[in-house]
């Protein structure tokens, strides 16, 4: 059931990413287009809104990159493309491949993304196959306009928020512990094995919420070099970012380590855990939904409400490692939460 939740939930934020792309890349080709029809006066300027549709190709991790290295590979082959019309055409395939070897060649020096020799040798092909007056600064014009199209909806229009780029993940990451914290609580009260186990399962899924959050956090972290909505946020993205990088991986663990000496608890008939740990655990697993919905936890919180985990006595000695883990893994939520406001008390 948890595999089912995952990877539905995988498919509907592929779909609103992929919406959200394709709605801006469909958008930008038919302004690019409609610009450099007005300005240009070009019938038909199919590569303004290729060019559009290239500099924000879903899935890149940085569309003012592609857009430079778009027009830089384009002029490169356009200039090769020039001085390889000045050969002679006795063999008009040698002059192709010598065109797209050296535009590809000098494109690869400047050490920049791929678009650019891949840019450099299709521009000097084109230039060959349909001449200069189409190819070449015609060319050149339409890929300007619409790589200021593609600029001017990935920085302005649909810029990314990094912040809650990455508050989404991690939202996820404590729903998902928040489950199967209360599956644990269940197994204790039925002191069942196969629920113990099955718990743990649970927690082990998190695995993949937690390699999402450091996709995340590295795709924030570019957003806030690269785009203007993540400029004015870096501060707070490079904070947010190193205290998940942390404490993320922390929490995972010690997650796992607890639901682990729970069931080894059970497995090896421990008598009765206190009532106080049970509650504890759905305190904590209260305790991630409400950081999951962007709450905090101030004096107030009802954690003051129960004693201290060492205060807890197990009536069985084999209760004592699960304790152990468990304070660990408090405090691992503890440092992964937001800092909690100033309380009025």
């Amino acid at each position: 059931m948890a595999d089912t939740n995952f990877w539905r939930w995988k498919l509907h934020m592929r779909w609103r990413e992929g919406l959200k792309e394709a709605s801006a890349c469909a958008a930008a080709a038919g302004i690019a287009w409609f610009l450099a029809q007005l300005l240009f006066g070009h019938p038909t300027p199919v590569f303004a809104a290729v060019s559009a549709i290239v500099c924000l190709s879903p899935g890149l991790p940085n569309h003012v990159r592609q857009a430079a290295g778009l027009m830089t590979g384009v002029a490169v082959g356009i200039v090769v493309g020039e001085l390889a019309l000045l050969a002679p055409d006795t063999l008009p395939v040698l002059r192709m491949v010598a065109a797209t070897f050296f535009s590809i060649l000098l494109a690869s020096v400047f050490g920049a993304p791929p678009v650019v020799p891949i840019q450099a040798g299709v521009s000097a092909v084109l230039v060959l196959a349909i001449g200069s007056d189409t190819a070449g600064v015609v060319r050149l014009m339409d890929v300007v306009v619409g790589a200021a199209a593609g600029l001017f909806f990935s920085q302005v229009v649909m810029t990314p928020d990094p912040i809650r780029s990455i508050n989404q993940i991690a939202e996820r990451l404590l729903r998902d512990l928040s489950g199967g914290l209360r599956s644990c609580a269940k197994a204790l009260s039925d002191d069942d094995l196969d629920e113990a186990n099955a718990a743990l399962h649970s927690l082990s899924l998190a695995h993949a919420d937690l390699v999402g959050l450091g996709t995340g956090i590295k795709a924030a972290r570019s957003d806030a070099r690269w785009s203007l909505r993540g400029r004015m946020a870096a501060e707070e993205v490079q904070e947010l970012a190193a205290r998940y990088e942390r404490h993320a991986i922390r929490l995972y663990a010690s997650s796992l380590l607890f639901a682990e000496a729970m069931a080894n608890a059970i497995r090896k008939g421990a008598n009765e855990p206190p009532d106080s740990l049970k509650q504890r655990i759905l305190l904590i697993a209260e305790k991630c939904d409400t950081l999951a919905a962007r709450g905090s936890f101030g004096p107030q919180s009802a954690m003051r409400d129960l004693p201290p985990l060492a205060e807890i006595v197990p009536k069985d000695r084999l209760w004592s490692p699960v304790i152990h883990r468990l304070e660990l893994m408090e405090d691992a939520l503890a440092a992964f939460g937001r800092p909690s406001p100033v309380s009025d008390d």
